[in-house]
């Protein structure tokens, strides 16, 4: 009896073992291979993308693979668009400011909608100028509009409409000139104007209305910082004229030409058109648009200040 209750208890304990024994042979088996690979597909990978982009910031990786392809380091140009006659209508200023670009406003005074535009602009952070109606050699064929200056005025004259002027449009950073052909000729009235600047610490951006301006020589006696507009965007109201400038104004930039560039257009409809469509563009070939009175502190060259 009891041999045969050994026999049984001894057929039980052969007849466990081999699954305890067999199922770790399994699992060893079944995991083996998974660590053989994964290990190795996830260093290959953490490699692969270091290399690309150690940074891992998203949105970058392209743009690293893209220059290092290309091989080539791209070179920006300074460009200032300024916009002249703000004030007699609000729907352009809020269209342009849709605009992904710091463009300037040169605002007028005394007109309809003069210092609402001026806040408008401020709360949207664009810089200000006094857009300063001045004489033209046309006049009176052609009139500057309110506040204009004249030659036949006398200082007193002149230092009362700059101010009244000035007080008119708020926030601004600098002037510069509206019409002006027979004003900017007229050294000894330029200089009144310019020393009066000066004492407010503002600056002076010359439209060059006239070959003959002397504007600056003028900035050179009084040190009012001056600089020069280049280019004038939209002499033609046309649409492909105006986009043509600016794309003109992106392959220079590709083909190394970085100077420094003030261009002066109007809140004219193809004018707006144009330079919403172009900014891709501009940017996308270096050129950075930026607030006019970074190109006066940065004393640009001849010709773009």
């Amino acid at each position: 009896m009891i041999a045969s209750l050994a026999a049984i208890i001894y057929v039980l304990q052969w007849e466990e073992e081999p699954p305890e024994m067999k199922q770790p042979k399994k699992e060893v088996n079944q995991a083996e291979p998974a660590k053989a690979v994964l290990p190795k597909a996830q260093k290959d990978k953490t490699v692969k993308e270091s290399t690309v982009a150690p940074s891992r910031v998203p949105g970058k990786e392209k743009e690293k693979i893209v220059v290092s392809s290309i091989g080539k380091t791209i070179q920006t140009r300074q460009l200032a668009i300024i916009i002249d006659d703000i004030g007699n209508d609000l729907g352009p200023v809020r269209e342009l400011l849709k605009i992904d670009a710091d463009i300037t406003f040169a605002v007028m005074p005394l007109c309809n909608h003069t210092r609402e535009a001026a806040e408008i602009l401020h709360k949207a952070r664009r810089e200000i100028l006094l857009h300063l109606p001045m004489e033209p050699a046309s006049y009176p064929r052609e009139k500057p509009g309110a506040g204009a200056l004249f030659t036949d005025m006398n200082n007193q004259e002149l230092l009362f409409q700059l101010n009244k002027n000035m007080a008119a449009v708020p926030y601004i950073s600098g002037v510069n000139n509206h019409m002006g052909s027979k004003f900017m000729e007229d050294e000894e009235k330029l200089k009144v104007i310019f020393e009066n600047l000066k004492k407010k610490n503002l600056f002076f951006i010359d439209s060059r209305t006239t070959p003959n301006s002397k504007a600056s020589s003028v900035s050179e006696k009084t040190g009012l910082p001056l600089a020069s507009r280049r280019i004038f965007l939209d002499n033609s109201r046309d649409y492909e004229a105006i986009y043509k400038i600016l794309t003109e104004i992106a392959h220079e930039t590709a083909d190394g030409d970085v100077a420094p560039l003030i261009i002066i257009g109007h809140p004219y409809p193809e004018t707006i058109r144009a330079i919403k469509e172009a900014t891709k563009i501009l940017r996308a070939k270096g050129v950075v648009i930026v607030p006019v009175s970074r190109l006066v502190k940065n004393k640009a060259p001849q010709g773009s200040s």
